[in-house]
């Protein structure tokens, strides 16, 4: 998840969004074409289970808007969901405001939603919302954060402790496993902010050598770049970086500048640096050599399955435990049914992947 509000955002931010944001919204529904289409919405877990041909009116609650992120999800939801037959209300965006998403929940309800997918703004405060969706017999299912209570259908989001590993064993290889590293930390309150934060650091303890520096962000870009200002200043022997979102890499880019630390990759006295979702933004900088790595998170498959698991439900069938046709394992969680997706790391090695949805984001 990715969250930062137009009071939060910063000038650097703003100048790496702009350019891009009319094209990531005519370009998402490039995406269907990844997402399988209505053919394979009616599946489940393993693959063999059924859905529902019959078509129903859907809501979509957004937590935010202001992130490339959460821009293509949506677009890609709705397309995937409109492809498959289904009716979707106007989509409703909280402006990372949980008490407006707990609103616009009851508000899709009341305009004739019979099935909802919900992208939480805060894991426990969206509780109320989802505890509301069950009283009135309307499915949820929640993509990319998992809440931390109330009855859903099915959560769809990616292992986020797996992700904080692959940061940090990449990062540990670059470094040759030795030297200070920074972990800015996102939002407590959403439960991808804290699994992010406890891979890379339950990882880290791996090597011995490696001294970790953590620093809450709460996923706020002034305060993202403070920390990174303070912790560079006091740590000149900085040798990497791990950002746990990419909604601030304009400006945290910009902490470098002024601090005259621009070496790229392979360059003397270049810092690694690591940041999650692989936006086109952060791709093209994977591609400039400025980032070593990105992780990507399966955006096409959140919708995909999103739906599919949608339809399941409205059809009453339960997503099965264990294993998946899609390289993937669902788990219980809070007694909820999770479909934990595998992320992939980005390197210059294969950053023009077409399967990216970056890379079909920005076509």
């Amino acid at each position: 998840m990715i969250r930062v509000s137009a009071a939060q955002t910063t000038a650097g931010t703003r100048a790496g969004r702009r350019p891009r944001a009319a094209a990531l919204i005519a370009a998402a529904g490039l995406l269907l074409a990844a997402c399988g289409g209505s053919n394979d919405a009616g599946n489940a877990g393993s693959g063999s289970g059924g859905g529902t041909n019959g078509s129903f009116t859907m809501g979509y609650s957004a937590p935010f808007l202001t992130a490339q992120f959460e821009v293509v999800l949506q677009k890609t939801t709705v397309s995937v969901a409109q492809a498959a037959g289904l009716k979707v209300l106007s989509p409703t965006n909280a402006d990372s405001d949980s008490g407006k998403q707990n609103t616009d929940v009851r508000n899709l309800i009341s305009a004739g939603a019979k099935g909802l997918i919900v992208v939480a703004n805060d894991s426990k405060a969206v509780v109320p919302a989802l505890a509301y969706a069950d009283q009135q017999k309307v499915p949820v299912v929640s993509i990319d954060i998992g809440p931390d209570g109330g009855k859903v259908a099915a959560i769809v989001r990616a292992d986020n402790i797996g992700m904080g590993e692959i940061a940090c064993k990449d990062m540990a290889r670059a470094i040759g496993e030795k030297g200070k590293v920074l972990s800015l930390q996102g939002a407590f309150t959403s439960i991808n902010g804290r699994e992010r934060s406890e891979g890379f650091a339950t990882c880290m303890k791996q090597y011995p050598n490696i001294q970790l520096i953590e620093r809450p962000t709460d996923w706020d870009a002034a305060k993202q770049v403070a920390a990174f200002q303070t912790v560079l200043a006091a740590n000149p022997d900085l040798k990497g970086v791990f950002q746990q979102a990419d909604y601030a890499l304009s400006a945290t880019l910009n902490v470098l500048t002024q601090a005259k630390r621009t070496a790229k990759v392979g360059e003397p006295d270049h810092i690694y640096l690591v940041s999650i979702d692989a936006t086109p933004q952060g791709l093209d900088l994977v591609r400039q050599g400025v980032l070593d790595a990105e992780i990507s998170q399966p955006l096409d498959q959140y919708a995909k399955y999103g739906i599919q698991y949608l339809q399941a439900a409205m059809a009453g069938k339960e997503l099965p435990l264990g294993p998946t046709d899609h390289n993937s394992k669902v788990v219980d969680f809070n007694g909820n049914r999770m479909d934990l997706l595998p992320a992939v790391l980005v390197t210059k090695s294969n950053v023009d992947d077409k399967s990216l949805w970056g890379n079909q984001a920005q076509q």
